[in-house]
């Protein structure tokens, strides 16, 4: 039985070393990540060339063209901002002592970026679907580990995935 409990316990300490083990919130915030690279990519290319992304990721809004440069800077500007906020989202959420913080940024920025991505539909329409589905596997991610710390973490503490209790 010894070498059971101890090949139990090697199984545990390999798990809990894992990083796709750590939980929602290191998936939250390697999408945190992911979706700053989507964000301020989309930001400097609307912001350094809106004409290259029409027809693709750009709708006119009037016959003749794109929205008015002013328009699509601030959006631009907008989109890079954006990423930035989910870069500190994510660094909060990796870290063992801030991570709650980050849940709370995390939360707060995807709800931002749904906002954003809901107002965009009207003259990009295939980024805002993109950023809407992003936003929502943040929140739904963050939202399970809040779920779990209320449940006082009993997933993370009971027996070893595969096993029976």
């Amino acid at each position: 039985m010894d070498e059971e409990e101890s090949k139990t316990e090697k199984r545990r300490e390999a798990i809990s070393k894992s990083l796709l083990f750590k939980g929602p919130t290191v998936v939250a915030a390697l999408v945190c990540f992911v979706a700053f690279v989507f964000s301020d990519a989309v930001g400097l290319a609307i912001v350094l060339a809106p004409n290259l992304l029409q027809g693709t990721f750009l709708v006119a809004l009037a016959p003749g063209g794109l929205p008015a440069q002013g328009f699509l800077d601030l959006v631009g500007v907008f989109m890079v901002l954006l990423g930035m906020m989910y870069v500190v989202s994510g660094v909060l959420l990796w870290s063992e002592v801030y991570w709650i913080k980050g849940v709370f940024a995390g939360i707060v920025v995807s709800v931002v970026g749904m906002v954003a991505s809901g107002l965009a539909t009207t003259f990009a329409p295939g980024v805002a679907a993109t950023g809407m589905i992003v936003n929502v596997l943040i929140v739904t991610l963050l939202a399970t580990e809040t779920w779990e710390a209320t449940r006082g973490m009993k997933l993370r503490e009971g027996p070893v995935m595969g096993e029976s209790p």
